[in-house]
């Protein structure tokens, strides 16, 4: 990881001894675990689909889609 972070040009003793708090996969749009999908009503599941479309539609560029 080290040797990664210095690749990107991050210098890893800056983070030495740090805490960080985990990040929701609700906030990042990050495919999670199954079960939790099970208790989601289906337009809460289409309201998800349709923001990581969004997201995706982004990243790739595709900008029919886009936001």
């Amino acid at each position: 990881m080290k040797f990664s972070a210095i690749l990107h040009g991050a210098d890893p003793k800056d983070f030495e001894g740090k805490e960080y708090e985990a990040t929701e996969r609700k906030d990042n749009l990050l495919f999670g675990d199954p079960a939790e999908y099970k208790e989601m009503s289906e337009e809460e599941k289409e309201v998800l689909s349709e923001k990581m479309m969004k997201k995706f539609s982004k990243w790739s560029k595709d900008r029919k889609n886009a936001c």
